[in-house]
């Protein structure tokens, strides 16, 4: 038994050595990412990811572009996104009182409305941290805006996944030996440890973002970039950059607490528990959204004094086929008003 239980313990070590072995990987590509100004990876992301990113950096042919849209992509990837907000979202505590803004802003950026989504979307993530902080410390924590204090929601986090682990690992080693068979308390404690590194990778990523880029605190130290929240809410700036690359650093901070918080709650299925039928609905929806979008995309140039860019090369192709016939309809109907210009 003795034997079996070590073996046991060299599998336990393994397994979870080569999960961190494959976050270092994507550790590696999310440090590069911050040469470019992009934040990390989300846990959500794939092997492919990887390499399609460092491919991009190591070729350094306009890297700086060719990793935006590797990003836009997969937010314009509909379906994906969709997942997420119909079948990640709601599921998770403190993100699913959110629901509402996160839809909002999405479409606002469908819109090519950036200020707009931008500002919706960086409320949410303080908003979340700090119910998971109130959760976890009590109701005195409601008024902390402090970024310090808020990030210890994360700390919070990581003991309750420590903790879930412990209680799994016990769960499935009774059932596969017994209970006088357990690990040693200093197996146990080294496991443990692994599994605490493991998280950890991912919540540094998240913490620097935060603490170093979106909440810097501009009082105390210069910045580098001007995409902070300090700056964007007090218009310290006047050149702040409201655009699609900044909105989808907020969005994929969103999904990374998606991970995050998921992880943890033993309720919360790590695939998307979206109804397919409801995934088909909306995706309509989205697409229309898109429809109007590409056609309002010069009007809205001209208003705004500044250039908006057209959706087409990012979309998926098949998207490129299925909007340019009622995108046409639409331009004909915006065109009825253009004696007015005369």
């Amino acid at each position: 038994m003795k034997d079996k239980t070590k073996d046991e313990y060299k599998k336990e070590l393994q397994h979870i050595q080569s999960q961190i072995n494959i976050v270092k990987r994507l550790d590696i590509v999310n440090t590069q990412l911050h040469d470019y100004n992009w934040v990390f990876l989300h846990p959500y992301s794939q092997g492919m990811d990887i390499e399609i990113l460092q491919n991009i950096i190591n070729t350094n042919d306009d890297a700086e572009y060719n990793i935006f849209k590797f990003f836009a992509r997969k937010f314009l990837d509909l379906r994906n996104t969709i997942h997420f907000i119909e079948g990640f979202f709601p599921t998770r505590p403190y993100i699913k009182d959110y629901i509402n803004p996160i839809k909002e802003s999405v479409i606002l950026c469908l819109q090519k409305d950036f200020r707009g989504a931008i500002c919706i979307l960086i409320p949410v993530i303080e908003g979340i941290l700090r119910k998971c902080l109130v959760d976890k410390d009590g109701e005195h924590k409601k008024h902390v805006t402090d970024i310090k204090e808020l990030l210890k929601s994360i700390d919070r986090l990581t003991d309750e996944y420590v903790f879930l682990q412990q209680r799994y690992m016990k769960s499935k080693f009774l059932f596969l030996i017994n209970e006088n068979a357990y690990f040693d308390s200093n197996q146990e404690k080294q496991i443990l440890k692994k599994h605490r590194e493991y998280y950890t990778i991912w919540t540094n990523q998240f913490r620097n973002y935060m603490s170093n880029n979106l909440y810097l605190n501009t009082k105390k130290v210069s910045i580098n970039d001007s995409f902070n929240r300090h700056v964007i809410f007090h218009f310290l700036e006047d050149d702040i950059d409201f655009s699609f690359a900044n909105y989808l650093r907020i969005y994929n901070s969103i999904i990374y607490l998606s991970w995050a918080i998921g992880l943890v709650c033993e309720e919360c299925s790590i695939l998307s528990v979206a109804n397919e039928e409801v995934v088909k609905y909306e995706f309509a929806n989205y697409l229309n959204v898109l429809f109007v979008s590409e056609s309002l995309t010069d009007i809205k140039s001209e208003i705004y004094n500044t250039e908006l860019q057209s959706f087409n090369e990012l979309l998926p192709p098949e998207y490129v086929k299925i909007i340019s016939k009622p995108t046409r309809h639409i331009n004909r109907g915006l065109s009825l008003t253009d004696f007015l210009k005369k």
